[in-house]
């Protein structure tokens, strides 16, 4: 008999969570219904939680992602508290030099760190995710940074902006892709591919000048 779809991209899920060796894919379990994907189960740290979810994510045929996976540290491991979890995430962020974090705040409670204040552009909002996501004792990462960028640029601009770094990408059909910008947010409808193509044309806008925030609506089929 042959494999059913759900089987076939299963097996892939299981197979790439299994080839990055950023993720212990041991304590992982996967379950897939109708191109929905399932994730369960532990793993070591927060990085290699984001890590088995992209994994999921950019295997052909998957269209939704529900991740339930729980970050459970090695025993081994000596994890500092709340509130040096919040200074050591505040200094590497002051270290790293992509990021102006001087208006950049951050607390800690049970491990889950909460971004607030501003940023100069839309990506450092992200930037600075992407540098607490790697902390130890990190369980999860809530990003409430607001984009306030230091250049105004026009809503028409940015939109042309984002348009035309669509038809440099050789990844992206900007036929099948609509943007719209208003007050520097950037609406992205449309249709992609799969989840490679999408974080594409998310990722597109996110570095485009000018952007405060992205509402990405483009579906995967």
């Amino acid at each position: 008999m042959a494999a059913l779809p759900e089987e076939i991209i299963k097996q892939k899920i299981i197979d790439q969570l299994t080839w990055d060796d950023s993720v212990n894919a041991n304590d992982v379990q996967v379950e897939v219904q109708e191109s929905t994907v399932q994730l369960k189960g532990t793993v070591p740290n927060y990085t290699a939680k984001l890590a088995a979810e992209r994994d999921a994510l950019n295997v052909p045929g998957v269209m939704n992602l529900e991740s339930f996976l729980k970050v459970e540290f090695p025993p081994r491991i000596t994890l500092p508290d709340d509130a040096e979890i919040s200074r050591n995430i505040k200094s590497m962020l002051t270290l790293n030099t992509r990021v102006n974090a001087i208006n950049i705040d951050v607390t800690t409670s049970d491990g889950i760190v909460t971004l607030s204040g501003t940023a100069d552009s839309y990506w450092e909002k992200y930037e600075a995710e992407d540098v607490a996501n790697t902390a130890l004792g990190v369980v999860e990462v809530i990003n409430k940074i607001v984009a306030k960028p230091v250049k105004s640029v026009i809503d028409k601009e940015i939109e042309a902006d984002i348009k035309k770094a669509y038809e440099r990408s050789s990844l992206i059909d900007e036929s099948k892709i609509e943007v719209y910008v208003k007050n520097g947010v950037a609406h992205l409808t449309g249709v992609a591919e799969n989840a490679l193509i999408k974080n594409e044309a998310f990722n597109k806008a996110l570095y485009t000048t000018g952007v405060v925030d992205v509402i990405d609506e483009i579906t995967i089929a």
